[in-house]
């Protein structure tokens, strides 16, 4: 799905920065100030105008009740970019939030109402079980980590968007690549994803890389970008260039971290997710009508390899002694590695002070015949769903489907304005790679599924647990795993069937 809305932002942003980049230089003009106008601006936004649909529609004050996650212990957070603080405060962000906060609530005469969840992970499908099942009509729209919401929504707890009112699919600000792979059986839809849910957004995986490096071997910062624009980004061209960047710096003839390494990451379980899902591996086959898995192929078989070439090459370290994402960022700040993995949108945020030429691309495709980039998202990615204690579906889709499209233009050019304030923030074609991650946002069916629906087939049993292992015999693994496997997809197709009704 082509988001063209998108690429225009992008460029318009660009331009915005580079004028205030001058007048940082020059002393002209205050960050907040600046901040503060560009979202009062966007008060009059003529983003959608075409878009006459809610018209004269007055829900006269009604409370639309959004219970929206705060946990930070997951990989990112979104819910500044849902709830905001409820003020203007100058930041460019949140002033947008909060105007398109109460652009909505005018447009539609209603009144936002929040409640904060704080579970991790682990506990959301028990707690928000326990909500829908109490029976009360409480709330509207539920925001929480996609596995445990996609197991909930074979247990009958959300209602069927397949085809609900006042929802515009083919609208640029809908995910609707990442939603219908969310789909297990082809007329059950029940996860949202678009521009509202932000945090689908700042939870995209990229890689970042050090262009100064990458010029010092192929005389080019942005040879890499030739690859990603040309169609020849992929994993064996990333592999050639995790080679070819390293250096011996500290002469002790052996590979670490007082070296310029050619990739860092941490571990394999979480940093191999995204390169999985960037080689578009078609997990499921829905054509039958009953879903069947549909990876256990030759492809699967060379996407091991592969892994197994980029995690083990003797320039990689997938082990540094400080791990964590500051530990990782700052490695790679010290110009410590060409690449750096596990890494998010939502991360350029902390990337500000870096003093070299800051790069960003899209995780490579299994080849070059494979037809577009694919991003993936994590598996606690906020994602929002309907739940049924509530049958005000018009209401409720007209509110959402405003969100989203207000979202996009009032929330998305200051959300990207903000991410792109690093050192790059000039370089079009910089801004050209965020675009491509962007519009790949798909392949989650494997991330919503996988960990607890499918007893964490197909990504760990059959790719981390043998990567790990240091081990390229994908067969076997799959072999070890399938009969558990087929049983846990057969129960889930069982419980799709028996507990939510097809859409219409």
């Amino acid at each position: 799905m082509v988001k063209k809305l998108l690429s225009f932002i992008i460029a318009a942003l660009i331009a915005v920065s580079a004028f205030a980049g001058c007048a940082d230089e020059t002393g002209g003009g205050d960050a907040a100030d600046t901040g503060t106008a560009a979202a009062e601006s966007l008060t009059d936004t003529t983003a959608e105008q075409s878009d006459t649909r809610f018209d004269g529609v007055n829900f006269n004050g009604r409370e639309f009740r959004v219970y929206t996650s705060v946990n930070t212990n997951d990989a990112t957070n979104a819910n500044a970019l849902i709830e905001g603080s409820g003020e203007l405060n100058g930041d460019v962000v949140n002033d947008a939030v909060y105007y398109r906060n109460m652009r909505v609530e005018e447009l539609l005469g209603i009144k936002f109402v929040f409640e904060q969840s704080n579970f991790d992970y682990g506990a959301v499908a028990a707690n928000v079980r326990k909500l829908v099942q109490s029976g009360d009509d409480m709330y509207d729209l539920i925001i929480n980590d996609l596995y445990p919401i996609c197991e909930l929504s074979a247990q009958g707890m959300f209602h069927n968007i397949i085809n609900i009112k006042n929802f515009d699919y083919e609208k640029t600000y809908w995910y609707a690549d990442y939603m219908n792979d969310l789909k297990v059986l082809d007329d059950r839809m029940f996860i949202m994803a678009g521009d509202y849910f932000t945090d689908v957004l700042a939870s995209c995986h990229a890689l970042f890389c050090n262009k100064s490096i990458i010029n010092d071997f192929y005389g080019n910062g942005e040879y890499v970008y030739d690859l990603v624009l040309d169609g020849k980004w992929t994993m064996d061209a990333m592999i050639d260039m995790i080679t070819t960047c390293y250096q011996d710096l500290n002469g002790d003839g052996s590979v670490n971290e007082g070296d310029q390494l050619g990739f860092v990451c941490n571990g394999t379980w979480g940093s191999m997710i995204p390169f999985v899902v960037s080689e578009d591996v078609k997990f499921i086959d829905r054509s039958s009508g009953t879903p069947q898995f549909a990876f256990n192929n030759e492809r699967s078989i060379a996407i091991l390899e592969k892994l197994n070439k980029l995690f083990f090459n003797e320039h990689t370290v997938t082990a540094p002694k400080d791990a964590s994402g500051t530990g990782l960022r700052t490695l790679f700040a010290g110009g410590g590695t060409a690449f750096l993995g596990y890494q998010r949108l939502g991360d350029l945020a902390n990337m500000r002070d870096i003093d070299f030429g800051l790069g960003i691309v899209p995780y490579p495709k299994f080849d070059e015949a494979q037809e577009k980039y694919i991003t993936s998202t994590h598996d606690t990615t906020e994602i929002g769903v309907i739940p049924v204690t509530t049958n005000e579906l018009d209401f409720i889709s007209t509110v959402i489907e405003v969100c989203n499209r207000e979202t996009a233009s009032m929330v998305i050019p200051n959300y990207y304005e903000t991410a792109l304030k690093v050192k790059y923030t000039s370089d079009t074609r910089s801004a050209q790679m965020i675009d491509i991650v962007h519009n790949g946002i798909s392949g989650s069916f494997a991330l919503g599924y996988g960990t607890t629906a499918l007893a964490n087939f197909p990504l760990k049993t059959c790719f981390s647990d043998p990567l790990t292992a240091k081990s390229t015999d994908f067969a076997s693994s799959y072999a070890r795993a399938e009969k558990a496997a087929l049983k846990a997809l057969e129960r889930l197709v069982k419980n799709l069937t028996e507990n939510t009704t097809a859409g219409q």
